[in-house]
């Protein structure tokens, strides 16, 4: 039953994305602008900090095409995304410390850098969606913002469970 609860853990992240997004609004974020939780996403750097790289970027491969096929309109994107950043973060992991600071910073670089990537997608397939300027001030700061603190609040919860994850399941 305890092995279980990982997935179901993973799948609440997933939820609670779309969740967020329609029910919560932010006093720093105005109409124009766009606050994107990224909770999956640092959900999968926190496994790659604590448990290790094979699970994260399984899970990554995993839960980025169940994204994209409920989110987005083109298969692989969030899926290699989430795989790439998976692998990318857990070799930095092994060079640095895994402490709170570390991971948290890591995290928020990670959102960046998946926003930047998606921006990047689709400025290539449709040109015209949104200036660099606009896509930073509207986007990308809101999300930054959002994004930290929920990593701030969480961390030491998963880091909890993914660390007791770890010991029971795979030192054994």
């Amino acid at each position: 039953m305890r092995r279980i609860l990982l997935p179901f853990l993973m799948i609440f992240m997933l939820i609670s994305d779309s969740l967020y997004v329609e029910f919560v609004r932010l006093p720093f974020v105005s109409e124009d602008q766009m606050a994107v939780p990224r909770f999956l996403l640092l959900a999968l750097v926190f496994m790659a900090a604590y448990i290790n790289q094979r699970h994260a970027v399984v899970y990554g491969l995993i839960f980025g095409l169940l994204y994209d096929i409920n989110y987005t309109q083109i298969l692989g994107v969030y899926m290699f995304g989430y795989a790439a950043l998976c692998y990318l973060l857990s070799k930095a992991f092994k060079v640095l410390q895994t402490n709170a600071f570390v991971v948290i910073v890591l995290s928020v670089i990670a959102v960046a850098v998946l926003e930047f990537y998606v921006y990047g997608v689709q400025l290539v397939i449709t040109p015209s969606i949104l200036s660099f300027n606009a896509f930073v001030i509207e986007r990308l700061l809101p999300t930054l913002a959002l994004n930290c603190c929920a990593s701030i609040l969480t961390l030491f919860l998963f880091k909890r469970y993914f660390v007791n994850y770890k010991r029971r399941f795979l030192d054994e």
